[in-house]
């Protein structure tokens, strides 16, 4: 069971939709970024995967720390905005950003948009991630067909095998989660 505390996001569809996605193997070193409640990051931990959940809000990390006590499995828990406060490797690492634009004259909601565009957070993220990536590893990203097309997966693809394992229409938008895989031989940043 998990409690979502007041503030943090709710998990919805495109949580759901990463939770059915995502391949998690017994031993694995996950990473969960942008954690919340912990719902991803304790779905691993249940397949047996080694994990550590980070989110940029203490609050945030305490609530998954809680509902990880209260279900019985553990996780390391970071306080980070995005990757800059971890170090890997991680074979797996999870993200279900905000990812939706943020409207004209509106303070950001760090929980629902991704930037201007919506999908800045995301290149911040696919920017980062060759240094906590293991050689061989793989990371799971969510993005929304209400960000600008193309320019991410291109960004993507000169570091990264790019495939959509899954999407679903919802509403006013189609919500996919790529799959980044590391090429062989890829250097670390």
């Amino acid at each position: 069971m998990v409690k979502v505390a007041d503030g943090l996001y709710e998990p919805r569809e495109d949580t759901y939709l990463l939770l059915d996605r995502a391949v998690v193997r017994r031993g694995e070193r996950v990473l969960e970024v942008g954690t919340g409640p912990g719902l991803v990051a304790l779905h691993a931990a249940a397949e047996g995967a080694r994990v550590t959940a980070s989110d940029f809000d203490p609050r945030a990390a305490r609530c998954a720390q809680e509902n990880a006590v209260r279900n019985g499995l553990e996780l390391g828990i970071v306080v980070s905005d995005l990757l800059s406060g971890l170090r890997g490797p991680f074979d797996l690492v999870m993200f279900n950003p905000p990812y939706l634009p943020a409207e004209d004259g509106l303070a950001p909601d760090r929980r629902e948009t991704g930037g201007p565009q919506g999908d800045e957070l995301s290149m911040r993220f696919v920017n980062e991630l060759p240094r906590v990536l293991a050689p061989g590893g793989r990371a799971y990203l969510v993005t929304s067909s209400l960000q600008p097309q193309g320019r991410l997966a291109a960004m993507a693809e000169d570091r990264f095998g790019v495939e959509v394992a899954g999407a679903t229409r919802h509403f006013f938008e189609e919500i996919s989660v790529l799959t980044l895989a590391r090429r062989p031989g890829a250097a670390r940043d």
